[in-house]
């Protein structure tokens, strides 16, 4: 852990890459988009009024409230905004970043006087720790049931605070391993469908600030974090140690491009691959849902655990469509590409969209073993049937949205809220985020947003 918070603590910002601060600019831009979309959505005015019950010194903006809350407080309900669409960015195998990094690095950079330049540097050097921690564990393929982003993403939450409250590495390595005891999360809130899945990353938030603010007066934590006999790896990842995978090219290569994709539909990653696949075979086809006698999806055991269940919209029906592979096929089949307003409650219950439902089926199959690939077999009327291989979708690294696509997507969700930005004030915010790397201090920004 000495290694990870050194380059935390101590790398400059002049050594981030100029393609990783261009890519972190974009993270900024999409989760600043996803927040100001995601105000409204269920349990959100939750998160918000709760912290304005706890009240406390007016350090940091609630971003699209006003109110000014304590650091933690602020990351926390800000979180939960950036989270609850769950259109957020995400890297394999469910662990979103910038939803935590972005939203605590202007909380705490609000406090700071922060320029944007070294809130560009907090968030990639936070991601790049997370990244490595997050491919090391039992290979960055499962977290065996534990919640990927309140498991390895509290660590990347404290690296942001803590270099911008100037921790040195001594107290980096506390703020880390403090950030380790708050560690964990379930993904049964996602199969679930319980607001749980998007309070995680308020917690995520908020527990990753207060340990670099623990830190920085004095509080220490554990030191022996990741190979410890209770430690990270022993507790997360079966007692293996990658110390390649997590140190090789730390401190120059910084790996938020190659592994976070920036989602272009609003539905949770692991249905990505054939929702995307679906979409474009569909334009090019020109099949309808009149033509489609059955359609079976084929996708791995990982993901198939969290949204291959059949469809049920229970007690939060946004948050059950969000992780439902069967709901998000057939609304693709019935409206057309996915929207976010077809994940509002009253839109899930679409007659038919319901009525579909019947018609698709979502298998397990042993032999994909990413959720970045999958099959379509598509039975159309009269007897024939398609067969589709499907790969990585739209937005991740491998198949990467444009400068272009990312700004039509953040102006599309700053006018989604009860408290939208007009379409001056969201190319105001486009400039001053792409132009990041020379605004002298980051309240200009969130000026513009709280």
């Amino acid at each position: 852990m000495f290694e990870l918070a050194h380059v935390a603590a101590n790398t400059p910002s002049r050594k981030i890459p100029a393609d990783v601060l261009e890519f972190t600019k974009l993270t900024v831009l999409d989760t600043l988009g996803v927040l100001i979309a995601g105000r409204d959505a269920p349990g959100c005015h939750a998160a918000v009024d709760i912290v304005r019950l706890w009240g406390g010194a007016r350090e940091s903006s609630i971003l699209r409230h006003g109110d000014r809350v304590p650091m933690p407080n602020a990351a926390f309900a800000n979180s939960v905004m950036a989270r609850a669409l769950d259109y957020d960015t995400a890297a394999r195998p469910g662990l979103h970043l910038s939803a935590s990094t972005v939203v605590a690095a202007l909380a705490v950079g609000e406090v700071a006087g922060a320029s944007g330049m070294e809130t560009l540097a907090s968030i990639a050097v936070g991601d790049d720790l997370a990244l490595r921690i997050n491919r090391t564990t039992n290979g960055g393929v499962t977290y065996n049931g534990y919640e990927p982003t309140g498991v390895s993403g509290v660590f990347a939450v404290a690296a942001v605070s803590g270099r911008l409250m100037e921790l040195d590495t001594d107290a980096m390595r506390n703020a880390l391993g403090i950030a380790f005891v708050r560690s964990g999360g379930s993904f049964q809130s996602n199969a679930d469908g319980a607001l749980t899945a998007r309070f995680n990353q308020g917690f995520t938030s908020y527990h990753g600030v207060l340990s670099a603010e623990l830190a920085s007066m004095g509080v220490t934590g554990p030191t022996n974090v990741l190979g410890g006999r209770f430690g990270y790896y022993a507790l997360f990842s079966k007692g293996v140690m990658d110390e390649h995978g997590l140190l090789d090219g730390l401190g120059s290569e910084f790996l938020g491009p190659r592994h976070i994709m920036i989602k272009k539909w609003p539905t949770g990653g692991l249905s990505l691959s054939p929702v995307d696949c679906l979409t474009r075979m569909l334009e090019e086809s020109k099949v309808s849902s009149g033509d489609v006698d059955e359609i079976t999806v084929f996708i791995g055991p990982y993901a198939y655990g969290v949204v291959g269940r059949p469809f049920e919209p229970g007690r939060s029906p946004q948050a059950s469509a969000q992780f439902n592979l069967q709901y998000a096929i057939a609304s693709l089949m019935v409206r057309g590409p996915l929207m976010l307003e077809h994940y509002e409650d009253g839109a899930v219950l679409h007659d038919g969209v319901l009525g579909f439902l019947r018609r698709v089926h979502v298998v397990e199959d042993p032999s994909i073993d990413t959720e970045f690939r999958s099959r379509l077999s598509i039975s159309l009327r009269g007897g024939s049937r398609v067969e589709v291989e499907c790969g990585p979708p739209r937005g991740h690294p491998e198949n990467p949205m444009s400068r272009d696509e990312v700004i039509e997507k953040f102006m599309r969700n700053a006018r989604r809220s009860s408290r939208p930005l007009d379409d001056g004030a969201a190319k105001e915010v486009v400039g001053r985020v792409l132009r990041m790397e020379s605004m002298g201090d980051v309240k200009e920004l969130v000026e513009l947003l709280a």
